[in-house]
């Protein structure tokens, strides 16, 4: 239509739709048409389809005109492709231009075009973020998959993980549309399997050698996936235990911490642990190692069910120190935890509830059928901790620097003598407060945990923070969504204390828990000075 309109044609239709809107005189003198064309439209299609003044209707036009000048040219080929690729590239061009990009993109099915598209994929495809696009390129990638060169397209399989693992509020998992392109590409073999090969072989699975971080991103989005897929990690000791890397230096990790200390780690934070905990050049791992594997190894079958790494300091103190809990079942030690929690005083937390619940189910009875032995003990160890003043003394004085503070939250860990430091003289634990690095200060209801915090903290008891705002925060006495999510990708115990009085804190404990689900138990409040 644009293309067949002379200029004073273009006038007088432009006057008689702005007539309408009382605008003819005005309309008429301002707006003009370059010759031969729209507004702004050019007639070179490469200006036009990067012009993002135009219209998106415009834009395509510019853009279907180069796909049907290309004909037998190569030159006009490679122009059309990389106009195309760098339309998709940019997330800002306009979604339905975006989709038709990638249509005429895979109608090229030259080999060479074919193997280009590929090699596109392998690096857009990991930070798309439109669904409008992922779809179709998934269904694209799995038709390509069951066709006669399907085997080329497993290229693509490490950048589908990568996507895959990106965690969205809908699709579900199941009904992800990079699961369907991943089965389609590995017809026969389970996704955990195909998943885990990425972990263990990213290159072999496509991912770029430059740039350098591609392989790692997606060994580590591969793990992260398992983590949804397997979340008990039973699937991933076995296929560690079967694989063909077995030599290879992180399944050998894995395999030994499954053997040895009966746990693997469910998410790509866990992984880091794990390496933490295995770093030979910090004098302490291999004593940390060596006294928790022993202790692990006297748990019987039911202490072990639903045990993870978050409950292997726990289980290596009580060992040296109280090990009449670790002698016991979990119904006695949920009973011995009852017993310490009887008569305490426990504030409920009320905001951000769903609509028609009051108050949040914190107290142990609610929580008590999905409590597993390990969850028990942890908190048995920690409210031993919290016995001690000069513990509390130091969360207080964090607390108040956290409620000066409006930028941030703050927190930190407990750790037990000998690993994590040097307590206070004559105490069995220690505490160490951290605060958000300036470019991670989100608001004051947000506390990002620095590196330094996790690389200090591979033998901690626990994660903290501080919902400290106000001195009677007493609304917020318990972890919220965001703090559900932190233990969950990071596999911690954690606590959350809460200001609810002058010198008073209420203490809560929470996990995303095993089998059972996740877990938040309120411990009862801390007073300053006691």
């Amino acid at each position: 239509m644009f293309t067949m309109m002379n200029h004073d044609t273009c006038g007088r239709w432009r006057v008689r739709r702005w007539a309408a809107a009382g605008l003819l005189v005005l309309a008429g003198s301002v707006a003009g048409c370059s010759d031969g064309g729209a507004p702004g439209v050019t007639g070179e299609d490469t200006v036009d389809v990067k012009n993002k003044d135009l219209q998106g209707n415009q834009r395509q036009i510019a853009l279907e005109n180069l796909w049907a000048e290309v004909g037998s040219d190569p030159a006009k080929r490679t122009t059309a492709r990389e106009t195309t690729k760098e339309i998709l590239w940019k997330g800002s061009a306009p979604v339905k231009l975006r989709e038709r990009a990638w249509s005429l993109l895979m109608s090229d099915a030259t080999p060479e075009g074919r193997e280009d598209t590929r090699n596109f994929l392998r690096l857009r495809l990991p930070t798309e973020t439109q669904w409008s696009l992922i779809v179709p390129i998934c269904a694209s990638v799995a038709e390509q998959a069951r066709g006669p060169e399907g085997a080329a397209w497993k290229s693509v399989t490490a950048s589908l993980v990568r996507s895959y693992a990106r965690k969205v509020p809908v699709p579900p998992d199941a009904d992800r549309p990079e699961r369907e392109a991943l089965l389609a590409l590995h017809p026969g073999r389970d996704l955990e399997t195909v998943v885990f090969d990425v972990f263990v072989r990213p290159a072999e699975n496509g991912a770029p050698k430059r740039p350098d971080d591609f392989a790692e991103k997606s060994r580590t989005a591969a793990w992260e996936l398992l983590g949804r897929l397997d979340p008990t990690g039973a699937k991933r000791t076995v296929l560690a235990a079967e694989s063909t890397n077995a030599n290879e230096p992180i399944v050998r990790d894995i395999n030994r911490c499954a053997k040895e200390l009966g746990v693997v780690p469910i998410t790509a934070s866990e992984l880091t642990w794990l390496r933490g905990l295995m770093d030979e050049k910090d004098k302490r791992a291999a004593t940390w190692w060596s006294q928790t594997s022993a202790a692990v190894g006297r748990l019987t079958p039911e202490q072990r069910t639903d045990l993870q790494m978050r409950h292997l300091e726990p289980v290596r103190w009580a060992s040296e120190n109280m090990p009449a809990w670790v002698g016991a079942s979990r119904d006695q030690l949920v009973g011995i935890l009852a017993q310490r929690l009887e008569g305490r005083r426990v504030w409920r937390k009320t905001e951000g509830l769903n609509l028609g619940v009051e108050t949040s189910r914190e107290a142990l009875s609610e929580n008590r059928d999905r409590l597993s032995w390990g969850d028990a003990l942890a908190m048995l160890v920690l409210d031993r901790a919290l016995e001690s003043p000069s513990i509390r003394a130091a969360l207080m004085l964090q607390a108040d620097a956290d409620r000066a503070d409006t930028s941030c939250e703050h927190g930190g860990v407990i750790w037990a003598r000998g690993l994590g430091g040097k307590p206070a003289e004559g105490e069995q634990f220690g505490v160490r407060g951290y605060q958000p690095r300036t470019t991670q200060r989100v608001n004051d209801r947000t506390f990002t945990a620095p590196e330094e915090m996790f690389n200090d903290s591979a033998w901690s008891l626990v994660h903290y923070h501080f919902h400290a705002q106000t001195e009677n925060n007493r609304d917020y006495a318990g972890p919220g969504r965001g703090d559900m999510e932190y233990a969950a990708s990071h596999g911690r115990s954690c606590l959350v204390f809460t200001s609810v009085q002058t010198g008073v804190m209420n203490v809560d404990f929470y996990t995303r828990g095993g089998s059972g689900g996740p877990v938040a138990i309120d411990l009862g409040e801390i007073r300053s000075g006691q």
